[in-house]
């Protein structure tokens, strides 16, 4: 609880660095549309208000333009996540069935679930976007900067 009130967080994590504490905010969005700025900036103002390190939100939806750069410029850490059979493309003449995640796993060796991770890239203004599966401290590198 804070000075503005009680907020409903998903999830926070807590760690010690260095003698150093440590909290990061986290959203899970399960939505069908795409993630859009006030969301973002919705959680933003939560990690200010009760002074919490770092803000992620992890959505299965994608995120509009306006919400990547408002994170981008805030710190939030956004990540997609879907299903590893989705990032399996065939070109055919006829439409190919979807794979099951059991198929795609077993067939193709692609992982049930994998994360898109968005960052600033290299050039000013522009967004890099990291798929990461399987690797947890890959993951967690990214988005804590742990």
């Amino acid at each position: 609880m804070t000075r503005c009130g009680e907020y409903d967080i998903d999830a926070t994590v807590r760690f010690r660095v260095a003698g150093a504490d440590f909290l990061v905010l986290i959203e899970a969005k399960l939505h069908r549309n795409p993630i859009k700025r006030e969301i973002v900036q919705i959680l933003h103002s939560k990690v200010v208000s009760v002074g919490a390190q770092k803000g992620v939100i992890v959505s299965t939806a994608p995120f509009q333009s306006g919400a990547l750069d408002f994170a981008l410029e805030h710190g939030i850490a956004l990540v997609a996540l879907t299903e590893g059979r989705f990032t399996y493309e065939v070109r055919t003449r006829e439409p190919a069935p979807p794979l099951t995640r059991e198929k795609a796993s077993e067939i193709c060796g692609l992982p049930k679930f994998v994360a898109h991770c968005y960052s600033p890239g290299e050039e000013p203004g522009s967004i890099q976007v990291t798929v990461v599966s399987g690797q947890p401290k890959y993951a967690a590198e990214l988005l804590l900067g742990a």
